[in-house]
């Protein structure tokens, strides 16, 4: 496989079903398959909201072998900028360590760049060394200074 065979784009709507395809190989791998509950109809949906959900898809001949998907809800209100908060980022087992991922990152720096973004912000489960490991290859620090905290709103 060589970096030509791979393309990477813009997602559009038309997409949704193999993003939602990819979202659950991404929860199957991160050990929460019975989290996901992502359908083409609701990954189409969060896409036509104002400021919902984005992607980048990558393909190779033709197929969708990876994706990122993506927001710009969040603000850093003393810049008065956006900061695009990457959600996923996923590429198909088989294919990993060729590059993909870090085509699809690129891919989302220069839309935070275009889009005038402060910064990219994501998390990371702690036990995904090979995550990790690429996150910091392309630069990303964790920070020790904000903790993140959540609360689940799910009723089941």
């Amino acid at each position: 496989m060589n970096a030509s065979d791979i393309t990477v784009r813009s997602a559009e709507i038309t997409d949704a079903h193999e993003l939602s395809r990819l979202i659950h190989e991404l929860a199957e791998y991160e050990k929460m398959a019975d989290k996901c509950t992502a359908t083409p109809e609701s990954v189409s949906r969060m896409m036509n909201e104002e400021n919902g959900l984005r992607g980048v898809i990558a393909e190779m001949n033709g197929k969708t072998v990876g994706m990122a998907v993506f927001s710009l809800y969040k603000l850093a209100t003393f810049s008065g900028k956006r900061v695009l908060y990457i959600e996923d980022i996923f590429v198909e087992e088989a294919l990993r360590g060729y590059g993909i991922g870090k085509m699809i990152f690129d891919e989302i720096i220069r839309t935070a760049e275009s889009l005038e973004c402060i910064k990219i912000e994501w998390k990371c489960l702690a036990w995904n060394t090979s995550a990790r490991s690429f996150y910091e290859s392309r630069g990303g620090v964790s920070d020790p200074d904000w903790l993140t905290y959540t609360l689940d709103l799910r009723k089941d």
